[in-house]
């Protein structure tokens, strides 16, 4: 694989993206590490809030839209739900291509699980490309839980594989299925090696 600088600048991207998406106070690191400041309760209380929000935040997009439990029963998160109970809203989700100007524009919106599912669409095809702007999240959030988060939130309700019966997914195209969950594992062990490669090329330095 090439060199991982662009990896790095889109990394720099997606902080400044999160820091603007909550609307949190940007601090300098080194002010805050240099000296001691006093805030008042209503501050402390909407830093409190602000980080609640991003934790809730960070453990949704790592969280799978769809969980198969003991006993083959499955719980949905809201976004599956929404697949499942709004017909508008999954024609609005899936298409039969996807391009790069779809990644962008769920980018843009904040929707990155989304955006995920759709590189998922066009790999390996586009497969460098791919791989270098799903790893660029890895600094920020566990790459490898986005995707499959992706997968297990999109594949499962995508109307190529799947038809809403009383409602749950009905696979009835399992090889499409499969086919997405092998892209899935393949993606996953290129984030495992990019951090091999990063961890060696520290202690080369």
């Amino acid at each position: 694989m090439k060199s991982i600088m662009l990896v790095k600048t889109k990394k720099i991207t997606l902080i400044v993206i999160c820091l603007i998406t909550f609307n949190f106070p940007i601090v300098a690191q080194e002010m805050v590490t240099e000296k001691s400041i006093t805030i008042t309760a209503e501050q402390t209380q909407l830093l409190q809030k602000n980080e609640e929000s991003i934790k809730k935040w960070i453990d949704d997009l790592q969280t799978p839209g769809v969980v198969i439990t003991d006993g083959n029963q499955m719980t949905f998160s809201k976004e599956a739900l929404r697949l499942i109970n709004e017909p508008n809203y999954l024609d609005e989700v899936y298409k039969d291509t996807y391009t790069f100007v779809d990644i962008k524009e769920s980018l843009m919106k904040g929707e990155y699980i989304k955006a995920i599912w759709k590189m998922l669409t066009i790999y390996p095809e586009n497969k460098e490309n791919v791989l270098k702007y799903i790893y660029a999240f890895d600094k920020v959030i566990p790459s490898d839980k986005l995707v499959v988060n992706a997968f297990y939130t999109y594949a499962f309700f995508d109307p190529k594989i799947t038809t809403i019966e009383n409602g749950k997914p009905n696979i009835y195209r399992p090889d499409v299925f499969e086919d997405y969950l092998r892209r899935t594992k393949e993606i996953v062990a290129y984030i495992t090696y990019f951090r091999a490669q990063e961890v060696n090329d520290v202690k080369k330095e």
